[in-house]
């Protein structure tokens, strides 16, 4: 199993409860329940996944919820389970079918990784 595990990588599984902030330098990949505020490179919510809080990331991938603020400085996908709502921002934003999104939007321009490092 370590050698299927990725440096920096977060994953949280089905019926996994998680409370606080964190920070991932990589990508993470969320089926339980995040209540705080996660930033990372790449954001993969599953159709079972449900975040509640601040949720930063160049691409965020939304199958299941996200709740109060994202920002996505590259891609924001909403599937067609994705249900998203509160204050988002994004460079791009991609919205299948079906899929949910409420709240307040705001286009951004697409911020390179230097310019987070810098920030």
């Amino acid at each position: 199993m370590a050698d299927n595990n990725q440096d920096g990588c977060l994953v949280v599984g089905e019926g996994v409860k998680l409370s606080g902030n964190f920070v991932v330098p990589n990508s993470a990949s969320i089926s339980g329940t995040i209540d705080g505020d996660l930033t990372a490179r790449e954001i993969l919510v599953g159709s079972t996944g449900v975040l509640k809080g601040k949720v930063t990331g160049d691409l965020v991938d939304v199958r299941g919820e996200i709740h109060e603020n994202v920002t996505s400085t590259k891609a924001l996908f909403v599937r067609s389970t994705g249900k998203v709502t509160g204050t988002i921002q994004y460079a791009e934003i991609e919205i299948e079918k079906g899929g949910d999104l409420q709240g307040s939007l705001s286009k951004i321009a697409a911020v390179s990784p230097a310019t987070l490092t810098a920030a």
